[in-house]
């Protein structure tokens, strides 16, 4: 990922906390699997208790990436939820995305756009990507599809997940589910993993 210059990390920031926090408090069906990582992320931070069922292990990573313009930049913030049983193995894991564009606001500050919900939260109808993806599956069933398949795996398993130069599942089986970009799902996934911690 690019390195991210200070008031563009600070943005990231403020990306990854609005797409947690929309994740925690989804009611709609849409939702449930994002809710999910919500339940996930506060599990994995009340790691005290130590060993739950099975030794199972939950984890949370959120990555940022953007792109510096002259007058603004885009973030694009990724957040991934993982279970894990005792192995190590994903039992279930959840992604979620935040595409942002930030431009400079009259008198120095910074201007959000009004529209600050994920991918999994705009659904097929503000994201209307079934409608144009030769496979017909929207991004939330893609990105369902990507996390399917990794269950089983370890992190270092997912972090080899191969693909191509730009970013697309090299498996095929994976490709008939799953035609989005999915490195850098694929790397959310993985450091989620590595990050996980006994519920």
């Amino acid at each position: 990922m690019k390195r991210l210059c200070k008031p563009t990390k600070r943005l990231a920031a403020l990306a990854a906390a609005a797409l947690l926090l929309a994740g925690c408090g989804g009611t709609s069906s849409s939702m449930s699997s994002s809710s999910g990582a919500g339940s996930m992320a506060g599990a994995s931070g009340s790691s005290g208790a130590g060993g739950g069922a099975q030794g199972w292990k939950a984890g949370l990573a959120v990555l940022s990436e953007g792109e510096d313009g002259e007058a603004g930049g885009e973030v694009r913030t990724i957040a991934a939820a993982v279970l894990l049983d005792g192995e190590g193995r994903i039992l279930h894991a959840v992604v979620d995305e935040l595409e942002t564009k930030v431009s400079a606001a009259e008198g120095g500050g910074v201007a959000l756009p009004g529209d600050m919900r994920t991918k999994r939260q705009k659904g097929d109808e503000d994201y209307p990507l079934a409608a144009v993806s030769e496979i017909g599956k929207g991004w939330a069933a893609q990105a369902d599809a990507l996390a399917k398949h990794l269950e089983g795996m370890t992190a270092s398993e997912v972090a080899a997940l191969e693909v191509d130069a730009e970013g697309h599942a090299a498996d095929p089986d994976l490709l008939a589910g799953c035609t989005i970009k999915v490195d850098g799902y694929r790397d959310a996934i993985a450091e989620a993993c590595r990050a996980a911690k006994p519920l």
